[in-house]
């Protein structure tokens, strides 16, 4: 009854999702470019053994869905783990065995909550077509300080712009990244609620809500500059398993549009949490969505292997900044057989997926789904003649 009452002075209930999301600058002429978001990626131990088997790989897991993802200008993800060669458990250097899950380096062990994959998932992600990662998480510090910065060794070679998280000593080193597509700048501000209980004493991660203040002011640097047409931040926060969202979760989504925020992309509650269109004091519009849900992983509870890709065309009008033009969702499930695992549309159209969809959709703008066609056109509604 004690936790019952703690919660519900923190959090508020769970939206239906509205019927639809539009942007009043849906049919303006300008530069326009997609920006793709998908959910957690996280691999758990029969995953990783299905991607270090001879012959496969970890693209394995998202060929249903390669031609759509392939479409995007610029595709996002949030890598739940450290991928770092040569690290075991408790962060220490020791001889790396290579692509196999031998539980001392590569690992991911439920029982600990302790995580490592092969660094080669990040060309795999790469080849993919995924252009930037978070490793901004509450699995960033599974391998310790050593794993944060061989992780973003690995990127860095692999040529992978990750946000959220920095070496040992990298005090100048900035929390975002930047890419670029079709002549439109994206800055990309990762964060985490939490390191599983472990101490950030080298302050290698941004936390959403201990940093709150810096995370604002990043996100208001970031929208003051000429060279940055679109800001989105991408936090690591909520209650797993919950539809719910937090009151916090709500305050800063709010205040990091008023900042200047284009949007707020959510993970790790590995379910779908609603969508909300934020109106700034200044009249600017900005998307929040609270949870993607899971894309790829080994959890096997139904909305568990339900998530969504986060679909935004961003329209850049000469001389001003990129706006949002419209957001669309494609329902995703991770599909588990005896082939393995691996991420489709979910259609509804399967044995028991109808149910799940249906209660899916609840907590989503149902209007505002596409398919995983690769020539979908998010929806748009153009303002009347008056």
């Amino acid at each position: 009854m004690v936790l019952a009452t703690l919660l519900a002075g923190l959090t508020l209930p769970a939206r239906a999702g509205e019927e639809s999301i539009r942007f009043r600058d849906a049919c303006a002429a300008g530069e326009h470019v997609r920006v793709v978001a998908v959910g957690d990626i996280l691999f758990h131990k029969r995953l990783q053994l299905q991607a270090y088997e001879k012959g496969r790989d970890f693209k394995r897991f998202f060929a249903p869905l390669a031609d759509f993802l392939a479409r995007a200008d610029i595709l996002y993800g949030n890598l739940e783990s450290p991928a770092a060669a040569g690290v075991a458990l408790g962060g220490v250097a020791v001889k790396d065995p290579g692509r196999r899950l031998d539980g001392r380096v590569y690992s991911a062990d439920l029982a600990t909550l302790n995580f490592n994959i092969h660094p080669s998932v990040i060309d795999d992600l790469k080849a993919v077509g995924f252009d930037v990662l978070s490793t901004a998480n509450n699995h960033a510090y599974d391998r310790g300080p050593l794993g944060i910065d061989r992780t973003l060794e690995a990127l860095d070679a692999a040529g992978m712009p990750a946000t959220g998280t920095r070496k040992r000593g990298e005090v100048t080193r900035p929390w975002h990244v930047i890419t670029r597509a079709r002549g439109v700048t994206v800055a990309w501000l990762a964060c985490t609620y939490s390191l599983n209980g472990h101490t950030d004493r080298q302050g290698q991660a941004l936390f959403c809500f201990e940093e709150q203040e810096a995370v604002l002011a990043e996100i208001r640097v970031l929208a003051s500059r000429t060279d940055v047409d679109a800001v989105i931040l991408v936090p690591h926060w909520g209650i797993e398993s919950s539809h719910v969202v937090e009151r916090r979760q709500r305050d800063l989504a709010r205040e990091a549009i008023e900042a200047g925020a284009t949007a707020v992309i959510g993970t790790h509650p590995h379910v779908l949490q609603p969508w909300e269109r934020i109106v700034a004091t200044d009249g600017r519009e900005g998307l929040a969505v609270y949870s993607t849900g899971n894309f790829i992983s080994n959890q096997r509870k139904l909305p568990e292997r339900t998530g969504v890709i986060v679909v935004l065309d961003l329209v850049k009008v000469s001389g001003g900044k990129a706006k949002i033009a419209s957001a669309a969702f494609v329902p995703t499930w991770v599909e588990i057989d005896d082939k393995g695992h691996r991420v489709t549309e979910m259609k509804g159209s399967e044995s028991g997926q109808s149910a799940v969809l249906k209660d899916a959709l609840r907590h989503l703008p149902d209007d505002n789904r596409v398919s995983g066609d690769p020539d979908a056109v998010p929806p748009q509604a153009c303002p009347t003649a008056g």
